[in-house]
Formats: structure tokens, sequence, C-alpha cells
């Protein structure tokens, strides 16, 4: 004989049957909810908020690297695209800065050693002087700056104008095609140099 409030098995397993019965068949997979959350083949392997990276030679540091971010892909192909605007910034040997280049975006790909930034490109060396343009390409191999889009460089008081620029890495030096714009040469400027000769 059972008393009031004893444990009776029948009753427990009847009483816990329909609820284990409702757990185990509301859990199911509806498999276009789980592709809808599933991360895409198209997104990046990681992704870096405020990124600062160095890049060395020989245990000196070469360059210098910030972002607002970096999104990089280890695959298909591997690259690292910069957004929210970048800084890169060159050194000498001696690890005096020489430039800075500014942009918008860019993209960094490393098999090919290979650097190309957009929008906005400003790229300043130590003698102060200004290109400004839309698109810029670095290859770190040769050490050379170019575009093919339209470019400005200030010199001081002088403004040129081109279609396409080569230039050492540092914007130390550098060939502009395709010029057009004002110099502006001092009257004392021709006069000396012709004494001088």
């Amino acid at each position: 004989m059972l008393r009031a409030g004893a444990f009776s098995a029948g009753r427990f397993v009847r009483a816990v049957t329909p609820c284990l019965l409702a757990a185990f068949l509301s859990c199911k997979n509806d498999l276009d909810r789980v592709a809808a959350i599933e991360v895409a083949s198209a997104s990046p392997d990681r992704i870096t908020h405020n990124a600062e990276y160095f890049y060395t030679d020989s245990g000196h540091v070469r360059n210098r690297l910030r972002a607002g971010r970096i999104d990089e892909w280890a695959t298909g192909p591997a690259r690292r695209e910069l957004s929210d605007g970048l800084e890169l910034v060159f050194f000498d040997e001696e690890g005096v800065q020489q430039s800075v280049l500014t942009a918008r975006r860019g993209r960094i790909l490393e098999k090919e050693k290979r650097m190309e930034v957009y929008e906005q490109v400003v790229f300043v060396n130590v003698k102060g002087e200004r290109l400004e343009t839309e698109q810029l390409t670095w290859e770190q191999d040769s050490g050379r700056v170019f575009t093919e889009k339209a470019v400005r460089v200030q010199r001081g008081p002088d403004v040129i104008h081109g279609m396409g620029l080569d230039a050492a890495e540092d914007f130390s030096h550098y060939v502009i095609h395709r010029i057009t714009g004002e110099v502006y040469v001092q009257d004392d400027t021709l006069a000396t140099d012709a004494e001088g000769q």
C-alpha cells in the first residue's frame, strides 16, 4: 500500500515520458536556417580593427602600417583588404621617417609582394613634396611606386599635373608622365645659373 507523497515509478514514467517526447521531437535542424547562419566562404579568415603592423628588414623597421580595419584571407588568393583609412610610413636604415602614404582603402597581395591603395591617396616625402592621386601601387621587390592614373604633385609653389608616375618607394625620386601644369621660376635663379657657368 502506498502512502500519500510516496514515490511511484509508474507515475514518474507517465509524467516524464510526455516531456521527453516533446523535447526530442521539437529538436530538429531546419537546413535552410542552418545554411543562413553559416559563415560564407567569401568571408575573411581574420578581421582586425585599429591594426598596426611593423615590417622589418635585417632587424630594422622599414615600414609601419596602420589601418582602421584589415580583413585577411589565407586562401583564394591570399590577401589583406585594408579599409577605414590607412597610413604607411617608410623609414630609412637609421629608422628616420622618410615619407608617409595615406589612403582610404587598399589591398596587400603577399605572394606578389605588392600593395595597392585607392581613394584619396596622398604621398608626402621628407622634402615636403606632396603627391595626390586615386590609385597607387607599391612593389616591394623593386622598391617602386607607380600609377597610370591622374596625378598632382605639389613642390612648394609649383603644382604639376600628369597622367601616370613612377617613383622610388620613399617618393624621394620620381618621374611624372604626360605633364601639364605651371612651374614658377624666379628671375634671379636664371641669372645665378648663367653667372656660375
